[in-house]
């Protein structure tokens, strides 16, 4: 595979901050390096002066450059614990509200998305959420919408959900068309998904609980701070946040957040 160097990685993200506004330039650099040399591996392209050219000239390439570049990995119910501590601990203090508003920021095809919905379903509160599903990755958001995951996950799912403290079986969730579980058995009505830059797009509300699991492994600490800054802005008063096991936080953090729950990497908003 290309190996990419530290100047030609700055030459495409000065291009692609220069020519649209998109920042990149606070993203982790070994991962931001293989997905670009990806990137040219996908669309043929024999150097980084090739793939710089595409960016500068061809304006439909762009949306396509990003959703390679922010691509994620997840699963339903992953590490659940934190599914527990949701359910036993954090549902339990949100149940007192009349109005319960959810963020999930970066939420890449949605698993976790659905995750939630069955939690919120099995506890009786789903009728009372709002919730926000965000992604930077168009073809993220639009398999999220669609609630369709492939079924060689389905004992993978099953067994998370069971271990999550699930009180059905996964399968009365979904249905089967070929090889696809798709969830069309929930009340989605009070869900939105829709593309959102962390980096510079703002957030029209406030939340009681936002997750951004997984997300921030791939900024740096400046990216983090700013992020950080934003979620602060964006959650209520007794708010919490939920960031990725393999997620770190700048020290900074402390500003803005406690740490509520440290094995499950939960914090709460600082007043």
């Amino acid at each position: 595979m290309y190996s990419i160097s530290d100047e030609e990685l700055n030459s495409i993200t000065k291009a692609v901050f220069t020519r649209y506004g998109i920042d990149f330039t606070n993203y982790e650099p070994v991962s931001l390096k293989r997905r670009i040399a990806r990137i040219l591996a996908v669309y043929k392209l024999e150097n980084v002066i090739d793939l710089w050219r595409k960016i500068i000239y061809e304006k439909e390439f762009i949306q396509l450059f990003i959703d390679e570049v922010t691509v994620g990995l997840t699963e339903m119910f992953r590490n659940h614990d934190f599914w527990i501590k949701l359910r036993e601990d954090i549902f339990s203090q949100l149940k007192s509200k009349k109005d319960i508003s959810i963020w999930h920021a970066g939420c890449s095809t949605g698993e976790e998305v659905y995750s939630m919905a069955i939690c919120l379903t099995e506890e009786g509160l789903i009728s009372r959420c709002t919730v926000i599903a965000t992604d930077l990755n168009s073809k993220s958001i639009e398999q999220a919408k669609q609630g369709r995951f492939s079924s060689m996950y389905a004992k993978a799912y099953a067994s998370n959900y069971l271990a999550a403290k699930g009180k059905k079986t996964i399968n009365y969730y979904h249905g089967l068309e070929q090889d696809e579980m798709v969830f069309n058995k929930l009340d989605l009505q009070h869900f939105t998904f829709h593309q959102h830059n962390l980096v510079k797009d703002l957030v029209g509300t406030t939340y009681n609980l936002i997750l951004c699991r997984n997300v921030m492994i791939y900024f740096d600490e400046t990216l983090k701070m700013k992020i950080l800054d934003l979620f602060h802005k964006s959650l209520k008063e007794d708010g919490f946040l939920a960031i990725g096991y393999y997620d770190s936080l700048p020290e900074g953090y402390k500003k803005y957040f406690s740490v509520y729950d440290a094995t499950c990497k939960i914090y709460k908003k600082k007043v």
